[in-house]
């Protein structure tokens, strides 16, 4: 399994490089993390080396600066990249912070993004792997909080994409949006948490928010994750990021807890998964999933 994954990861590399490097936080990030899964071949280390020192997230969305931090942290960069996700998540707390929707676009001033959440909640998790640090313990409780208590609205059983400043729904469209991609990525994250901290009822938590999300998300009629949930309508869109992202948080909780549920519904979206295209990146992402994603210690920077 550790050749496919190695596979996988050159041919992301290969189609990131296509883009060139150094052009934005985002895309350094994502080969930085595609690299670390190649460590033992020397040209892709030195590559990941240079990719990392000449990384800059300057004026990057904060999205953009998690993804790097996430890259960094994946490579061994701890210093770097702690310092990156609580600055961001710093960012993320100013009155007048503009989050970015799932397509791009500006976001309410102040709301409180779940896919914010979701990225410092899995960078934290990374880097406490490696070592206790109060702060990063402090984000992502935090973190966790807000995925839980102000994020997951009870009447829809789905986690809200956005909630107000002061963490209540908001009266806008935005009260009643759930992000198939965000709500996920939040759950993996979370899921990866509780199992670092070793909290089963939080896992059992988590557990169930997953299963609302896919079962309500899945299309009873063709099968496939839906999108995005707004105004009481489910999307017809079930783009293949959206299945992955749905196989990941399934053979998380399936790592976790190894129930039938969880079996049944990982192989029920990997069948409808093999029909829709996906990026190498996103590929190499589901796969390190399914397969039990390993946290080497990679130490590059003391």
């Amino acid at each position: 399994m550790k050749e496919r994954i190695a596979e996988a990861a050159a041919k992301s590399v290969e189609a990131l490089l296509a883009d060139g490097t150094g052009t934005s936080a985002l895309q350094d990030g994502q080969l930085l993390w595609s690299l670390s899964h190649l460590w033992d071949q020397p040209r892709y280390r030195r590559l990941a080396e240079q990719v990392a020192e000449g990384s800059e997230c300057g004026g990057a969305a904060v999205g953009d600066s998690l993804a790097l931090a996430e890259g960094l942290a994946a490579c061994g960069y701890w210093e770097r990249a702690r310092t990156l996700v609580l600055q961001s998540l710093a960012r993320c707390d100013a009155a007048d912070y503009i989050g970015e929707s799932p397509e791009g676009q500006p976001m309410p001033k102040g709301a409180r993004c779940l896919n914010d959440w979701a990225q410092v909640l899995s960078v934290c998790t990374r880097l406490l792997h490696v070592r206790a640090d109060r702060e990063l313990q402090i984000a992502a409780a935090r973190a966790v909080a807000a995925i839980l208590n102000y994020h997951y609205h009870p009447d829809l059983g789905g986690l809200l994409f956005a909630v107000r400043r002061d963490f209540f729904p908001s009266d806008d469209p935005w009260g009643t949006c759930v992000y198939s991609t965000s709500a996920l990525a939040a759950l993996t994250a979370m899921l990866d948490e509780a199992g670092r901290r070793g909290e089963t009822h939080l896992i059992a938590l988590a557990g169930r928010y997953l299963r609302q999300h896919v079962e309500a998300a899945w299309d009873p009629a063709t099968g496939g994750i839906r999108s995005v949930f707004c105004a009481d309508v489910w999307s017809a869109e079930k783009p293949g990021a959206v299945q992955a992202a749905a196989i990941g948080a399934l053979a998380t909780l399936h790592r976790d807890r190894g129930g039938d549920w969880e079996a049944e519904w990982l192989e029920r979206v990997r069948d409808y998964q093999k029909n829709c295209p996906a990026d190498p990146f996103t590929e190499l992402r589901c796969l390190v999933r399914r397969t039990r994603e390993p946290n080497e210690k990679l130490d590059i920077v003391k």
